[in-house]
């Protein structure tokens, strides 16, 4: 497909974000990065594989960090996995077309003409039940789950933009995935590209 549409997707925990922008990629042949961008910023930082499974979109307390450098000060690994990342994406994004999932890319993308920002949601009630189908764990420990996830988002977007910027903040376009279920949010989603694509040729 001719033109440059990055899609990046926020997404609440037990939403299926990633699912969505998975069919996305396949259907309209664009690569798709989650949490291979984690790997790799690792690679590229130093950190040992162990941690960045464990960083995975959370901040580690400075009071907690047990293996800060004196060379670098306050820097923990997580924020030294956070700057390869935004390295990484931004190469990624200016390569050419892709999905980008989670990693603070609606945020360090904003500026980015090019860019769709998507962010998917679903009721609290919804996703519990989704979770708890999907770990097969109770009805309690998926409510947990749920909660602990997103303050941890919250954590981590509030950290790493500064405050500026929430999960729900500056989207092009929210998905109600619980309403329009996973393939007809990646429909909207599939059609809102096509009309981008067609404007950068000038169609629309």
């Amino acid at each position: 497909m001719d033109g440059h549409v990055v899609v990046t997707i926020c997404r609440q925990f037990g939403a299926e974000g990633h699912e969505i922008g998975k069919i996305l990629s396949d259907r309209l042949g664009m690569a798709l990065y989650d949490k291979d961008i984690l790997g790799k910023a690792a690679e590229s930082a130093g950190v040992e594989k162990g941690h960045f499974r464990r960083a995975d979109e959370q901040v580690v307390s400075r009071f907690f960090e047990p293996y800060l450098l004196l060379s670098m000060g306050t820097v923990t690994r997580n924020d030294r996995l956070f700057e390869a990342e935004e390295q990484i994406i931004r190469d990624v994004a200016a390569a050419g077309s892709c999905v980008i999932v989670g990693r603070l890319s609606d945020y360090l993308l904003r500026k980015d003409p090019n860019t769709i920002k998507v962010f998917v949601f679903a009721s609290m009630n919804f996703r519990v039940e989704n979770i708890r189908k999907k770990y097969e764990i109770s009805e309690t420990a998926a409510k947990k789950l749920v909660r602990q996830m997103d303050e941890m988002r919250r954590s981590y977007y509030a950290c790493y933009s500064g405050g500026n910027w929430r999960q729900d903040t500056g989207k092009d376009l929210t998905l109600d995935r619980e309403t329009f279920g996973i393939g007809g949010c990646t429909d909207i989603l599939e059609a809102a590209v096509r009309v981008k694509f067609a404007a950068q040729k000038g169609e629309c």
